[in-house]
């Protein structure tokens, strides 16, 4: 179950790597990023305690989903997982298609 989820994590890496500049990137997705994951999976913070605007937002990002998956996994609930695992697989396919095709275009726009 950890395998989509690192997936997503390293398509976020090659899509934020693409659009910044290597300090940029450090300063994005090592802090900012980092700390969204952090509070908004979860695992760290109850969602249960916060708003139902900011549980909305939790449960509609794949850090949630992430983090209820491998929480199933471990407790052995099964047939939780995949409901979690396809919206985390949804979105590191989205972010792999956004990181090639944006590599794509910056290449294609340095060899003009």
């Amino acid at each position: 179950m950890v395998l989509p989820t690192a997936l997503m994590y390293t398509a976020i890496g090659l899509l934020c790597g693409t659009l910044m500049s290597n300090k940029a990137v450090g300063g994005v997705c090592g802090a900012m990023l980092t700390t969204i994951a952090f509070i908004l999976s979860g695992v760290t913070v109850l969602i249960q305690i916060m708003g139902s605007t900011f549980q909305d937002i939790a449960k509609a990002l794949p850090f949630y989903n992430a983090a209820q998956s491998a929480v199933a996994a471990v407790g052995g609930g099964y047939g939780r997982i995949w409901p979690h695992s396809w919206i985390v697989i949804a979105y590191a396919v989205g972010f792999w298609l956004a990181a090639v095709i944006v590599f794509g275009l910056r290449k294609r726009n340095v060899n003009r």
